[in-house]
């Protein structure tokens, strides 16, 4: 009988093992294959690009999909197809995401809605560029073709129609491709779309918003365990990158139509100024703004301008009158009296442009801020700071950030600069790339700086009267990419290069005594030359390789340890991620001062604890960082000693110092590799910060 009920067993093992074999691997098997999830890819400019195999993918929601994959561990198989194919597939569960859904509530009964949108869509009406029969009163669209695809853009388009008594004929396209086209070659007089992704290099123009909605990655209604995974890694996205879907919108639909089209109103103003801006600028202020050999304004601000309105559909091209000025209060003046329309640059400061009638555009382009010494650095504290009295910025950032400080105003940078060379001053004030153009000087060469902790941007400004000019700039600004400005400044540092030979003279001068010397001293002065670069060279690496604030290495180190790492992880290798608690209180409550001291003194005791046995990073704002040599009992006593010196630490504001710990090594993980070790301690450290959360009662948003 055991014989029987075993061989029957056998039997019934043999037939499930070849149907698992020969069915096709669908749904949850996919998450036991390696992870893999079905996204369905659409062609669509700006937000899905590449839809098809070996193509270069690139979009808003592509981007997207890369940094879900990035917290959750993902690996997509793309779906290609029409949107209505994709869409019809997905209700059926044959792909798991699809991007770009906007919310019904009827929708909710066939697929998952997460906790977060990925981004918010504007419904237009966009008619051909010399469309001038359809205008902005709706009925004018009375007996035309509008063209749509299926889904909301249809439901809403429809709704529209009947609120607004419209009687049109309304052709529903598979994809949105189709339907561009369709309008291109006449066969509809408009089409409903998306604002942000619909491409600014077809011949159309957007005319009415009919709706706006949140989009979605929506899930298949079956992969529910897809969608806790999916809201787990958005609620991460949202508490450590909270504007990371407007750097999204920035990147990838600055450039669409709704971007570049130029509105009634900003058409009308360029009519009445001849399409032609007076700009008004501080002279000698490169990489910024300043003026060539030849009398032409150049730097940042020109290239920021050309490109940006060579971006936006104007009815001819955009020209410029540019006019040099040795002081800001000049010019400052001169665009209250009506003659400038902007000028270049001014901070984002509200209270300084309130109390100057004056209003900031969108930010140009950011930089840092230095102070400049020379010396030792304690000893440069002590003295007066000088500063450019016909620099607003400059200006400004010294009264918000120096309020106590003894400030002596001088007239330009140069005479900044040299009262700190000869002593009568303990340091200046420049922004980071100015820095690096005037201090290659010879006559700076003994100068040092040291970044400070707070940035500066810089804007154009417009008076009150001209405010009417303020939108087309801000819309310009809002086409370039990013960092295109940054891009900018480098052919303007690059000139800073050359040099004449009375200055290569001068700044080699202490080279030339050397040679002197050697003839007559020999070794002597080698040695000399290879204790100065050796100094110079510490200091590089300093400036390089350690957080100003804490001491600790900062996120470059961090970056080239884990990439040495990745080849061969170490057995007794253990990687921590630290996170510290109650910073954004500390910050509301008593401002940056608290929110620095908890940073710099949890830094401290973060060191203090596990630095005897590796290295400890400050990874960025509150994240920290070891990667430490030992065993893991020897780890649990440094928790324990770094514990308690939080726990017994005291500040100047009251607050506590908290850190949550998640720790992982190579024998925690099952693959032994570096990136699977890294995202282990990172969850580990969150689950810690959770449970601190739930402990003490705290809200998430609220910390």
């Amino acid at each position: 009988m055991r014989k029987i009920i075993t061989r029957a067993a056998y039997s019934v093992w043999a037939v499930l093992l070849l149907v698992s074999i020969l069915l096709p691997q669908y749904g949850h098997a996919n998450k036991s294959a390696g992870n893999v999830v079905k996204v369905g890819y659409y062609q669509n400019e700006n937000f899905q690009e590449g839809a098809a195999d070996g193509a270069a993918k690139s979009g808003y929601s592509y981007e997207y999909l890369q940094k879900i994959a990035s917290l959750t561990g993902w690996r997509y198989k793309y779906v290609y197809g029409s949107w209505d194919d994709l869409f019809d597939a997905f209700k059926k569960g044959e792909i798991d995401l699809l991007a770009g859904l906007g919310y019904a509530e009827e929708r909710k009964a066939i697929m998952n809605y997460p906790d977060y949108p990925m981004g918010y869509e504007g419904y237009y009406l966009f008619v051909s560029n010399d469309n001038t029969e359809i205008t902005l009163d709706p009925g004018t669209l009375n007996g035309k073709k509008i063209g749509t695809i299926s889904g909301l853009l249809d439901t809403n388009l429809r709704k529209w129609l009947r609120e607004k008594g419209v009687s049109a004929e309304v052709i529903v396209y598979r994809d949105v491709n189709d339907r561009d086209q369709a309008l291109e070659r006449g066969e509809i007089d408009a089409f409903i779309g998306e604002g942000a992704s619909v491409s600014a290099k077809q011949k159309n123009k957007p005319l009415l918003k009919i709706d706006s909605v949140n989009m979605y990655l929506c899930v298949a209604k079956q992969r529910t365990d897809l969608l806790n995974e999916l809201n787990i890694a958005l609620s991460t996205i949202d508490t450590n990158e909270p504007y990371y879907l407007n750097m999204l919108s920035g990147k990838y639909f600055s450039n669409s139509a709704i971007g570049v089209h130029l509105p009634e109103s900003g058409r009308k103003w360029l009519e009445g100024h001849n399409y032609t801006i007076r700009v008004g600028y501080v002279d000698n202020f490169l990489p910024y703004c300043g003026t060539d050999a030849d009398g032409k304004a150049v730097g940042v601000m020109v290239d920021a301008l050309t490109v940006g309105f060579s971006n936006l559909k104007t009815d001819r091209p955009v020209t410029f009158a540019y006019k040099a000025y040795a002081t800001s209060e000049d010019m400052i003046e001169d665009v209250h009296r009506h003659k400038l329309d902007v000028i270049f640059p001014i901070s984002d400061n509200v209270n300084f442009c309130e109390e100057n009638d004056m209003y900031p555009s969108s930010v140009v382009i950011s930089s840092a801020m230095n102070f400049v010494y020379q010396g030792r650095l304690e000893d440069a504290k002590k003295k007066p700071l000088t500063i450019n009295r016909h620099n607003q910025i400059q200006t400004d950032y010294a009264k918000r950030y120096f309020p106590d400080r003894e400030i002596v105003y001088l007239d330009s940078v140069e005479d900044c600069l040299k009262a700190v060379t000869v002593g009568q001053s303990g340091g200046a004030i420049l922004s980071g790339l100015r820095a690096s153009v005037l201090l290659r000087a010879v006559d700076y060469e003994d100068l040092s700086y040291v970044e400070l902790p707070n940035s500066t941007v810089k804007c154009f400004g417009v008076s009150n009267y001209h405010k009417g000019i303020l939108p087309l700039i801000n819309q310009a600004l809002n086409t370039l990419q990013k960092n295109n400005t940054v891009t900018y400044s480098a052919k303007y540092l690059e000139k800073a290069h050359d040099y004449s030979l009375t200055e290569f003279l001068k700044r080699n001068r202490l080279s030339l005594s050397l040679l002197a010397l050697l003839l007559i001293g020999g070794a002597a002065a080698a040695f000399v030359i290879a204790r100065i670069r050796y100094q110079k060279q510490k200091l590089y690496y300093d400036f390089a390789y350690k957080d100003a604030l804490t001491g600790l290495y900062n996120r470059r180190h961090l970056d080239e340890e884990l990439a040495k790492l990745e080849k061969k992880v170490p057995d007794n290798l253990i990687c921590v991620s630290m996170d510290l608690n109650g910073l954004k209180t500390a910050n509301d409550n008593f401002g940056h001062a608290a929110g620095d001291e908890l940073i710099r003194d949890a830094g401290r005791l973060i060191q203090e604890s596990f630095g005897k046995y590796g290295n400890v990073y400050r990874a960025g704002g509150d994240e920290f960082f070891a990667l430490l040599r030992t065993d893991r009992a020897t780890f649990e006593k440094a928790k324990v000693q770094l514990d308690k010196s939080c726990a017994e630490w005291k500040g100047s504001f009251d607050c506590p110092v908290r850190v949550s710990v998640g720790m992982a090594m190579k024998e925690d993980v099952s693959d032994g590799q570096l990136e699977s070790i890294y995202k282990l301690d990172d969850t580990r450290m969150y689950e810690a910060k959770s449970e601190y959360y739930r402990i003490n009662k705290i809200e998430r948003r609220k910390r």
